[in-house]
This record gives C-alpha cells, structure tokens and sequence, in this order.
C-alpha cells in the first residue's frame, strides 16, 4: 500500500527514450586513438610504445633504447609512428600484403622485445616485413605505388586493398632475386622520389604511371649500377615543398630543398642526391624522408637507439653535401629507419 500510495503521489511519465542503435559496435570503438611508435625487428618481432616515451632531444645525442638488441636478430627494420586507429598495411619482401590496426598490435616497454609477428599475422617463416604503411582512409582518387630493391615500380589503386585483412592477399609479382623496398600512398598530382644505396635520386611523376591490378610486376623506375639497388622511396605531395631528409647508415644527415630534384623521365640514372665522407668508404644511404621545417622525426639505429628531433635542427645544404652528425652512433651499430612524429589527434589528450 506504501509503494502504491508512493507511486501515485510522485510517480511522472518516462522522460527518456530507449532506441537500438544504428550499427554495430567494433573494437575500435573503445579504444583511444593515441599516437604510438611501433618497431619491427630483423628477427620477426613486433611491439607498440606510447610516443610520449620519447621526449625531443638535440641533434648529435645518442638518444634512448628503444628496444631489446642482445642479438643480431633483434636488430630494427622499421619504426614508424602512427595513430592507434590507423590501419597497417604490411608487406614482405615476397609481395605478400597483411592488414591490421595499429592497436591491434600487442604493447611493450622500451627494452622489451616484443611479439613474434606469427603471432599477429600469418607470415610464412622465410618472409620479413619489409615496409609497413600506415592508411586512415581510402579514397577512389589515391593509390598505392610500390618500389622494388632492382628499380621496378607499380601504381595500384588503394581501394584494391580497403578489405585488406590478416589472411594477406598478393600485391605484386616480383623477378628473381628480387625484393620489395618500398610502400607509399599517392595521388596523380604528387611526385615520387627514388633514391639508391649510393646516394643517387631520381624525381617522376607519379601520373605517368598507369594503375596496375595487385598482381603486376610494374615497370622501371631508374637505371642502377651493378653493386647499386633502391634504398627507399617517398612521395612528395603536390600542395607542399619542403625537403628531402636525407640520413645514412653512419648517423650524418641533412636537408635538402625538393626544389633541387627536378622532374625527370623514368628509366634513367637520377642526380646525386647525398655524398659520404671520404673517412667511411662503406656508408650508405639508410632512407630519405619528405618533411617539413616544422616537423619532428624519429630516428633509429639496427640496436634500437632511438633519438627523436626536430627537422629544422638538422641544417639545409646542398645535394653534393655530405651533412652533419645527426645521431651518434656505436661503430658496430648503424641507422635503420627515420619516420615522421604524427601531428597530435584531438582525441588523445594533452
């Protein structure tokens, strides 16, 4: 009677609405988008990191461990930094494509050694990671293009790759004894930038490359010489200028105005685009970079030493220039991989 009397003296009518939602629910849905820094090792392990692990630090310093290096196996492949809702796209030395988001990959501190990568995807034994691109989305008007150590190129539309999943599909046919060395997105209007081992560039245009299917072989993108192979590749979009980073395996570095590297016809030799110290006859371009004066990049030696920058402490010179310290090095030790810090998500908080 109590309850009764309650009801009738202050009970309203619902003043809210219960509704069934449109969609479902995933697992990206609960997860913060943080930036991260991930790291691929020679030996097929694979870890996440806050990027808050690394503070900026000057150029010439030889920077934090970023990773486990008691052996030759642990040495870095790559490190990049991405956002944790970001889809990777991983591809082997083989052609083979696998995709995943970045939060999917398990964490770890920064001696630890991470994951194996079977674990995470379904790579054969006898295949690496070679190149790890990072996609947020995938519009009808970008692409994929794809360099190969030996000088072949191929254009792919990125929408072939939107159901991309940890099974992997085929990206490219690739020539005996040779590897994939690079994986970018483009768009006709932006430009792609090759450079060797040895210190040569050359500049095309990315709309002269007619769109290819996932399976092709691609085409020639410049002639090398013998003891010479591509080292990296990197697109320089069309609404930007900037410069080209340039970093070899010795730690010396520099920036170079992507003004200097003019637009040339595919197939041929390129320009000098860095030269080495005649003190290290065995350097080697390590990878180049597309930035702006602005941004901050992070650089990683094969032992996992990782020294985070910013671009416009390392100097602007000339192509024949041989650049500055950036990172300081061990003499068994070598650079492995620079990437580009991601601006902030206004989802991850200060």
């Amino acid at each position: 009677m109590e309850f009764d009397e309650s009801k009738r003296k202050y009970g309203i009518p619902r003043r809210t609405r219960i509704q069934p939602e449109e969609g479902e629910l995933e697992d990206v849905d609960f997860v913060k988008n943080s930036r991260s820094v991930i790291v691929v090792t020679r030996g097929g392990y694979v870890k996440r990191m806050p990027l808050k692990t690394f503070e900026s630090q000057r150029r010439g310093t030889r920077g934090k461990k970023g990773t486990f290096s008691a052996s030759e196996d642990n040495e870095v492949m790559h490190c990049f930094t991405c956002n944790d809702h970001d889809t990777l796209l991983m591809t082997t030395q083989r052609g083979v494509a696998f995709g995943l988001r970045a939060f999917q990959v398990p964490t770890g501190t920064r001696t630890a050694k991470g994951v194996a990568i079977p674990s995470v995807l379904p790579v054969r034994s006898d295949d690496v990671i070679t190149s790890v691109l990072t996609v947020s989305e995938f519009p009808d008007d970008e692409y994929v293009v794809l360099a190969t150590e030996n000088g072949y190129i191929k254009k792919t539309p990125l929408k072939a790759f939107e159901k991309l999943t940890s099974r992997g599909l085929t990206i490219a046919t690739l020539g005996q004894g040779d590897r994939l060395a690079g994986c970018q997105k483009c768009t006709d209007e932006d430009d792609i930038l090759i450079g060797s081992k040895l210190g040569m560039a050359t500049r095309i245009s990315a709309k002269k490359l007619r769109p290819t299917g996932r399976t092709s072989r691609g085409v020639i993108s410049m002639r090398l010489n013998e003891s010479d192979r591509v080292a990296d590749m990197n697109v320089l979009p069309s609404e930007s200028a900037g410069y080209v980073l340039a970093v070899t395996s010795s730690g010396y570095g520099k920036r170079v105005d992507t003004n200097e590297f003019r637009t040339q016809a595919r197939g041929g030799k390129g320009v000098i685009a860095i030269k080495f110290k005649s003190t290290n006859s065995d350097d080697e371009v390590s990878c180049l970079r597309i930035v702006d004066e602005d941004d901050e990049v992070l650089v990683i030696t094969a032992r996992g030493i990782m020294v985070r920058q910013r671009v416009k402490d390392i100097p602007s010179q000339g192509r024949a220039a041989t650049g500055v310290l950036v990172q300081k090095i061990d003499d068994a030790d070598a650079i492995a991989s620079v990437s580009l810090v991601p601006v902030p998500s206004y989802e991850e908080d200060e």
